[in-house]
């Protein structure tokens, strides 16, 4: 089995990451950087270990489905569960809490990591932890130091579960749509209400999207008016605080996630920062579950990847194994590509989140010098600009190369691989949900374009022209930089013609969002290949494929704007009318 504790994921950690510059901002400069690393280091090896050795047990129990508990409750299979306390056992969870409530205050970038470990091991596995740190991230951002200090250590030692609830029979990606309402008599809030495919729903912690009572009729249809509130599904004296599971979905995978309908009948909660700004607190967490699912998927591709290599690798035919011949062997090799460019995307990623929140912290003191603060505040902005754009370009890619590539995996594998005999079609199973919660891959494209709108390409492009100048001096390097550099003016130049039509314009959201992934993937390549020059290869392999694509997308988009939407609606009214 290969080591869960990747290359790639070293690359980062050893050399890749300004942990020089990144840890005495969060911290303080009597930070000990080489002992936090190490640190860290030890935490990635310890989960790629325990990740490792889950794996047989998970994948020979995928089937096992979560159930109802007598409580009005959720559980997973007896499985997940001796692996969630081995995990908790060795204060492996909700590790992006900070110090001061017992967690490790994790980066982003190692959370994500770990994460991905998870994941590969098993896709519900990783739901049950990554919601449980997403949750815990709101209630440190958001919740007074009294619910803090109540609910935060238990997060960071297992005790207790989170889960976050959005959806509702009429308010799926339109949260407008909610009509949980909460209600305040007394000095205390009330939540009342139904919410629908709430994963890890039998959590004792809700972080519940609902309607103030005060606003209802005049705010309905808008995201204004909602609030955040924690609801536990017990109160302080272990009875029940009207929560309820009231049925479980049935699904085609992860099935040791519980996918919860929950009903709130009275259940008394508290408020999570500013009273109707709830959507805005929410917007956090969900941009964070959407790095964590992009972590989850790149997960199920690497173990799909793998297991698809070693297969090709003993299966003999025609006397030689399969992975000699050359369409296979490209298949393969394109495995190998895609999921080393989603890790380049979504590893700049969250360096550059953990950039953001190191300079958030470095604000909030005292004794920084005004030039410092100011160029800091400029820094933060630039940065919360990319990571803005970066995070649902993030969720659409990974999730999209995952589902393509469990497919390609599957055919490698022939007709075991239709089989529950072997796990790749299980991984497959677990892929199809990544590109649907948390916003669909079509929503994804459409935020994204949104942020490219506001010019937060322009911001991002900058950034990229400049590390890409900078390999002009790298014999190697230099031709494929310039390669990729030819093709920014043109994604810039389509951008620009889709300006005028925000019809096609959103037509198009996913061919523009797979052109900045393309070059932006690129330059990251190229940029590990700095660091270690055996990756040079993988680099060559995806511009010398994706550039070409990129200017094709860009004369379909240009080429074939006049009359699409109306094409479109002609071919549909053919279906309709029949």
């Amino acid at each position: 089995m290969a080591d869960y504790f990747a290359p790639t994921m070293r690359l980062y950690l050893d050399e890749l990451v300004p942990w020089d510059t990144l840890l005495p901002l969060r911290s303080g400069d009597d930070v000990d950087v080489a002992a936090e690393v190490g640190a860290y280091r030890t935490i990635l090896e310890t989960t790629a270990q325990l990740a490792e050795n889950f794996q047989e047990e998970a994948r020979e129990k995928w089937a096992e489905e979560a159930t109802l508990t007598e409580d009005g409750g959720a559980t997973s299979p007896p499985h997940l569960r001796r692996a969630y306390d081995q995990l908790a056992e060795a204060g492996l969870v909700s590790l992006p809490v900070t110090e001061p409530y017992g967690g490790y205050g994790l980066p982003a970038l190692l959370n994500g990591i770990y994460l991905e470990m998870l994941s590969r091991s098993d896709a519900s596995l990783m739901m049950i932890v990554g919601l449980q740190a997403g949750a815990a991230g709101d209630i440190e951002k958001y919740g007074s130091e009294e619910v803090k200090k109540q609910w935060l250590p238990k997060f960071a030692s297992g005790e207790v579960e989170g889960c976050m609830d959005l959806t509702e029979p009429q308010a799926g990606s339109d949260l407008g749509g909610i009509t949980t309402r909460v209600t305040e008599r007394d000095g205390k809030l009330y939540v009342d209400g139904q919410k629908i495919y709430i994963s890890n729903g039998g959590a004792e912690v809700h972080l519940v999207l609902a309607r103030e009572d005060e606003s209802f009729d005049e705010s309905k249809g808008t995201t204004r008016g909602l609030s955040l509130v924690l609801v536990a599904r017990h109160k302080d004296d272990g009875s029940s605080n009207g929560v309820r599971v009231s049925r479980l979905e049935k699904k085609l995978g992860i099935h040791g996630s519980a996918t919860c309908e929950v009903v709130f009948e009275n259940a008394e909660g508290v408020l999570l920062g500013e009273k109707g700004e709830g959507f805005r607190a929410m917007l956090d967490l969900m941009n964070m579950a959407r790095l964590g699912v992009a972590s989850q998927a790149l997960g199920i591709a690497e173990g799909a990847m793998q297991d698809a290599v070693k297969y090709a690798q003993e299966r003999q035919q025609f006397g030689q194994p399969i992975a000699h011949q050359p369409l296979v062997l490209n298949m393969l090799s394109k495995m190998v590509v895609n999921t080393e460019a989603v890790r380049a995307l979504l590893y700049r990623t969250y360096v550059l989140l953990d950039g953001t929140v190191a300079r958030e912290r470095a604000l909030r003191r005292d004794d920084l010098p005004e030039n410092v603060r100011s160029q800091l505040q400029a820094e933060l902005e630039r940065d919360a600009t990319r990571v803005r754009l970066l995070t649902p370009l993030c969720k659409y890619y990974s999730t999209e190369v995952c589902t393509d590539l469990t497919m390609d995996a599957l055919q490698v594998f022939g007709g075991i691989g239709f089989t529950l005999d072997s796990d790749i079609g299980k991984l497959h199973n677990d892929s199809l949900i990544m590109t649907i919660y948390e916003g669909t891959s079509e929503i994804q494209a459409s935020f994204a374009l949104r942020e490219m709108g506001k010019g937060a390409l322009a911001v991002v492009f900058k950034e990229v022209r400049s590390e890409l100048e900078a390999m002009s001096g790298d014999a190697k390097r230099a031709p494929l930089a310039k390669r990729v550099s030819e093709v920014i003016g043109r994604v810039e130049q389509t951008l620009g013609a889709l300006a005028s039509d925000m019809g096609y314009a959103l037509l198009r959201a996913r061919m523009m969002a797979e052109m900045v992934i393309d070059v932006i993937a690129a330059a990251e390549l190229l940029k590990q290949a700095g660091a270690d020059p055996s990756r040079l290869d993988i680099a060559e392999n995806f511009i010398q494929r994706r550039m070409l694509v990129v200017e094709h997308q860009a004369r379909r988009i240009t080429e074939n704007a006049e009359g699409r939407v109306d094409l479109d609606k002609r071919v549909l009214s053919r279906v309709a009318a029949a």
